[in-house]
């Protein structure tokens, strides 16, 4: 005899990945940032040139991924 799955609403699954991409994204900025701050630190720059370049780079890549995540069909 097959168990049942239970029943899961719709607009639960869809807040539980809407929220889960949020925070990958966050994670993809922050350690971006990190990275590029960690750098800046090491190079003894007074000019944060690494940290605001991880970080835009770091938007771009996290739309990019966003989007991708969005537009899959589940």
């Amino acid at each position: 005899m097959k168990k049942k799955k239970p029943y899961i609403p719709k607009k639960v699954n869809s807040f539980i990945r809407y929220s889960g991409l949020g925070f990958e994204m966050m994670a993809i900025i922050g350690g971006f940032t990190f990275l590029g701050f960690k750098i800046d630190q090491w190079m003894n720059n007074e000019f944060k040139g690494f940290t605001f370049g991880f970080m835009v780079l770091s938007v771009i890549i996290a739309i990019v991924y966003g989007t991708k995540n969005l537009l899959k069909k589940k």
